[in-house]
């Protein structure tokens, strides 16, 4: 059935129904993720290089634990979670578009787990090194789990989402809203930008906004990159379709 034959109604239904298959699907992985999660947080303390967290609220540890077993089921959900997407707003795509949604998908998905990544296994530990060594003999570092766990989730959701930039850009320079000569003339302010945002979307330490900075100044160049590849393509295949001018 085609988008425009169904109803409104239909339309609602159709979206409760895909509502009802993500949270199924979420509450699965995140129940999956809950049996293991004495190993999930050995390894999250692990890999940032800390130890003894404490929580000094009695409800504190019991929903921190809730929180990361949710976040871990929806990252392991994701793959159906976007195929539920497709399927909901596919109809209403053309067949363009469509293809451009069954790549788009993957692919951003696949450079979020590459950004949070780089930032659970890289820059983690680094930003965490950093910050305790401010630690004195009068002052002992007292994390708590909640304030870990927010602190690893800002990050790795700063990051993931940042290594999107190629992505959108390419989806930009495909309808023709970016060019590559606007990019090159806007780098310099690209690059107040970043760091800006940079700063925002990190832990206050210099160690973090750097390292979340300087790879999305070399994702904008990759993306300028990307932006005239697709320019000159586009520019070719509009050239082809014109119609060719008799002579005279």
């Amino acid at each position: 059935m085609k988008d425009n034959e169904l109803t409104i109604v239909e339309h609602l239904g159709e979206l409760r129904k895909r509502v009802i298959y993500i949270l199924i699907a979420v509450l699965i992985t995140s129940g999956a993720a809950y049996h293991f999660i004495d190993e999930i947080l050995v390894f999250i303390t692990i890999t940032g290089k800390v130890d003894n967290l404490v929580f000094i609220n009695p409800t504190e540890a019991f929903f921190v634990i809730i929180k990361l077993s949710i976040l871990v089921g929806m990252i392991g959900a994701m793959p159906f979670i976007q195929y539920q997407v497709w399927k909901y707003v596919g109809v209403a795509l053309k067949k363009k578009e469509r293809k451009y949604l069954i790549y788009y998908g993957p692919v951003s998905l696949i450079l979020f787990l590459i950004g949070a990544g780089f930032a659970f296994r890289t820059v983690l530990p680094m930003a965490m090194r950093f910050l305790l060594s401010f630690s004195k003999d009068f002052i002992e570092p007292m994390i708590t789990l909640n304030s870990y766990v927010s602190f690893l989730i800002k990050m790795v959701s700063a990051f993931g989402l940042m290594f999107e930039l190629p992505l959108v850009v390419l989806f930009l320079s495909k309808i023709g809203v970016v060019t590559p000569e606007g990019l090159k003339k806007g780098r310099k302010y690209a690059v107040v930008v970043i760091f800006l945002v940079a700063a925002v979307l990190t832990p206050p330490d210099v160690i973090s906004q750097i390292m979340l900075a300087v790879p999305i100044l070399l994702l904008y160049e990759i993306s300028i990159w990307i932006c005239k590849s697709v320019t000159r393509k586009r520019e070719e295949q509009e050239k082809m379709s014109e119609p060719a001018v008799s002579e005279v």
